[in-house]
């Protein structure tokens, strides 16, 4: 089942444009918050480079959409809306739950870690007091897919290249 379609834009961002989409993901975070008081699992891709919106990206993020389809199916999660947005910066996902934040974030790393290609999964889990870190939890941070570093310093540092990391990303993809 595709969520999205498979055609991609393919668009190169700027970084004004991704910071402009972040902007709008928490903004559009903070209606939902305020509308449904509930929890929010917000649903975006990692995608390296300039090319947020490819055929692989949204192979990723509807694989990762059927996954929090089922784990709320699984875990009996009253689902109080959902959508997702397909945007130039990436495909993004909102899902209103009404249930306790943390036991959401847990089942959310869970889900990430079990899954072949849930390292590409970037699952933020929102509650009352924002959004829940790993390491707010006592977990591990996320790990890069090409080394066993924390992903956030190999990101930091360039220590890969844009092509190599893209090229993992489509053979995680292949392996599904």
């Amino acid at each position: 089942m595709h969520i999205l379609p498979e055609q991609a834009s393919y668009h190169k961002v700027t970084l004004e444009e991704v910071l402009l989409s972040r902007e709008a993901r928490q903004e559009r975070q903070q209606r939902w918050l305020a509308k449904y008081q509930s929890t929010l699992i917000s649903l975006t891709v990692v995608a390296p480079g300039e090319i947020k919106d490819s055929t692989v990206v949204r192979q990723a993020f509807n694989l990762a959409w059927q996954t929090l389809d089922k784990l709320c199916q699984q875990h009996k999660w009253k689902v109080v809306d959902k959508a997702v947005f397909c945007l130039p910066t990436g495909p993004e996902g909102l899902v209103a739950i009404a249930h306790d934040a943390s036991q959401v974030k847990r089942a959310c790393v869970d889900s990430e870690e079990q899954s072949a290609v849930g390292r590409l999964w970037d699952i933020d889990v929102v509650g009352s007091e924002g959004i829940i870190s790993r390491q707010s939890m006592g977990m591990a941070p996320r790990q890069c897919f090409l080394c066993s570093r924390d992903a956030r310093i190999c990101a930091r540092e360039r220590t890969h290249s844009i092509p190599a990391l893209y090229q993992a990303m489509e053979e995680l993809i292949s392996h599904v």
